[in-house]
């Protein structure tokens, strides 16, 4: 058998050399595909603008098959924000109502009793555990025990989330301002809400607890006129002696001069100026104050209020951000510059003729004292509560 194979080969046992000889060459096909190359590269060379590209190589299907499986990454270590967690125990979800910088707010409801409730989802790092302000709101809300003020259900964690439950109310004061206007704003209204207001606000104060963040969108109000103070993502416990806190704080339409200039301490009576923006607000139903930037609030409120000095603001000269070359302006009449809202002139036709003037006159006086500059002669919450303008009429009232 060995006969045709080499000596070579036989002595080193390699078995028989597969037959590697090459197929004979067919010399038209070959002559035929070097025509057609050789016309490609002339007409490539005569017109290089058209010469074709060479599509881009498919990955294998191995490849693909990984692509698609592959996983998305989590970034900075944050779970993803997935809805699948509609069943949370002894509560269900219903719909998504509202999105905020530290939480999404959805509509949900008790199980056991089928009570409408709220429900705050905050998103928690892996590497961090629950966040700093979702502890702070948390443990205020645990204190909260006032009729005006939002108050802890319940606390639910599943997986990477945590589920504040509280109190559901239909709507806020800027979705009920603009959804009714002056129709559901009547002189009568705004009475009954400020009071909310400032007892809810009194009891927060009284507890050493400030808001640093009351707009009308964060005031909750349901059909039966109850107002309740909520969302407390941005509150803080305070104490005495009064420590240096953020500024990083309050809507900046509804935020305080003081702070606008950056001053070191702030207390309570950055509240009371909210308080103040949301008072015009219901009489004129537009914000008094929508800057756009820090300087262009701060100037808003000089052109109303006057240009701030040492006569009027003790020390106002004195804050970092402040500077002697702003602009002056004379303070304007509040009563008078208001006559440019429409939402105002509407308002006053509704007052009862014998008491416009008596219940206007003391409406500004609370006004004023809201929004004085100086945080030390600001009004308190509960001296907001005593003033005449609230017992002109006392059935309006709510206690």
């Amino acid at each position: 058998m060995n006969e045709n194979i080499p000596p070579r080969l036989q002595k080193e046992n390699l078995g028989i050399v597969p037959n590697t000889t090459k197929p004979p060459i067919d010399l038209a096909k070959t002559i035929k595909n070097d025509t057609t190359k050789s016309q490609l590269k002339h007409n490539n060379d005569d017109h290089p603008h058209q010469a074709q590209q060479q599509p881009p190589q498919q990955p294998k299907k191995e490849q693909q098959a990984e692509v698609v499986t592959k996983r998305k990454p989590v970034n900075n270590g944050i779970a993803p924000d997935d809805d699948d967690d509609i069943d949370l125990g002894g509560y269900q979800k219903i719909s998504k109502i509202g999105e905020g910088t530290y939480g999404i707010v959805y509509k949900g409801r008790q199980k056991l009793t089928n009570k409408i409730v709220a429900l705050k989802k905050i998103r928690l790092a892996f590497s961090e555990g629950i966040p700093v302000t979702a502890m702070r709101e948390i443990a205020i809300l645990k204190e909260m025990k006032h009729h005006n003020v939002i108050g802890l259900t319940d606390l639910v964690q599943k997986d990477t989330y945590v589920y504040i439950v509280s109190d559901y109310l239909d709507m806020d004061l800027r979705r009920y301002m603009n959804d009714v206007g002056r129709k559901g704003m009547t002189p009568d209204h705004i009475k009954s809400y400020m009071h909310q207001l400032l007892c809810g606000l009194q009891y927060c104060h009284s507890h050493r607890v400030l808001h640093r963040d009351l707009k009308p969108q964060n005031l909750l109000i349901d059909r039966h006129g109850k107002l309740i103070i909520a969302d407390l993502g941005l509150s803080r416990v305070f104490g005495v002696p009064m420590r240096t806190y953020t500024h990083q704080i309050i809507t900046l339409w509804y935020r305080p001069p003081e702070i606008l200039l950056g001053a070191n301490f702030y207390s309570t009576a950055v509240d009371m100026w909210s308080v103040g923006c949301i008072f015009a607000e219901m009489m004129t139903l537009r914000p008094i104050f929508p800057g756009d930037s820090q300087i262009d609030e701060l100037f808003r409120i000089f052109q109303l209020l006057g240009t701030p000095n040492e006569e009027y603001w003790p020390g106002v000269s004195a804050l970092p951000d402040f500077s002697h070359t702003f602009p002056c302006w004379k303070r304007k009449n509040l009563l008078e510059d208001f006559q440019k809202y429409r939402g105002f002139n509407e308002l006053r036709t509704l007052f009862n003729p014998e008491q416009t003037e008596v219940s206007l006159s003391y409406a500004f006086d609370l006004l004023q004292q809201l929004l004085e500059y100086d945080p030390c002669f600001r009004l308190s919450a509960k001296k907001a509560a005593e003033h005449p303008y609230f017992y002109t009429d006392i059935t309006k009232i709510k206690f």
